[in-house]
C-alpha cells in the first residue's frame, strides 16, 4: 500500500498555527523548510550571501510578529516572498541612497561559487549579469518563476500585481535574456 505524500502547504498552515500559538519548534521548522530557497532568491536579487542571510532573517521575524494576524487564503511561500520582496526593495532603495562600497562586492570567505566547469560557470556568470540588468520588476518575477518555481498567480500576489502585469514581466525578461545571451540563453531554457 502506497504511504501518501505529505501536502507542504498543510503542513505549513498547521505550523503557522502553532507558531501563532507561541510554538518556538513549529517556527524553527518553518524557518528550515523555507530558508534556503528565501536566501536564494534574495542572493540572486542582491547579489551579496551575507545581506540575503540578514534579510532572509528578518523575513522570519515579521512572520513570527504576524503569526497571530496571519490566514490561510495564500501559501506560506507566497506570504515568505512577499515579506522578501519588500525588504529587497527597501535593500535597494537604501543601495541608491548610499552607494556600496568595494567591500560589498569582494567574494565573502567560504562562499564556494565558483564551479568546477569553467564553461558552465561562464554561462551561470553571463546569465547573472545579464539578469541583473534588468528592470527590477522583471528580474524579481523572472527569479521568482525560475529559481523559486512559483506560479503567476503567486508572483503577482507576492508583487501585489494583476496575473497580465506578470505574464508581461516575464515576456519581457525572456526577450531581453535572449537577447543579451544569445546562444547562451537557449542552453539555460
Amino acid at each position: 500500500m502506497d504511504v501518501p505524500e505529505s501536502d507542504p502547504d498543510a503542513d505549513d498552515r498547521r505550523l503557522m498555527l502553532l507558531v501563532a500559538a507561541g510554538d518556538g519548534d513549529a517556527l524553527r521548522m518553518i524557518v528550515e523548510r523555507h530558508h534556503g530557497r528565501l536566501v536564494g532568491f534574495l542572493t540572486s536579487q542582491l547579489g551579496a550571501q551575507a545581506v540575503a542571510e540578514e534579510l532572509a532573517l528578518e523575513v522570519f521575524v515579521r512572520l513570527h510578529r504576524a503569526a497571530p494576524r496571519w490566514r490561510p487564503e495564500a501559501k506560506l511561500s507566497t506570504f515568505l516572498f512577499h515579506i522578501a520582496h519588500n525588504l529587497m526593495l527597501n535593500e535597494h532603495r537604501r543601495r541608491a541612497r548610499k552607494p556600496t562600497s568595494p567591500m560589498e562586492s569582494a567574494p565573502e570567505p567560504g562562499d564556494d561559487t565558483h564551479a568546477s566547469n569553467r564553461a558552465v560557470a561562464d554561462i551561470q556568470e553571463a546569465f547573472l549579469k545579464a539578469v541583473e540588468a534588468l528592470p527590477e520588476e522583471q528580474r524579481a518575477a523572472i527569479l521568482l518563476l525560475v529559481q523559486q518555481d512559483l506560479s503567476y498567480e503567486e508572483i503577482g500576489k507576492v508583487m501585489k500585481v494583476s496575473v497580465p502585469s506578470v505574464k508581461t514581466w516575464v515576456h519581457r525578461a525572456r526577450l531581453q535574456l535572449r537577447k543579451t545571451m544569445g546562444d547562451e540563453f537557449r542552453i539555460l531554457s
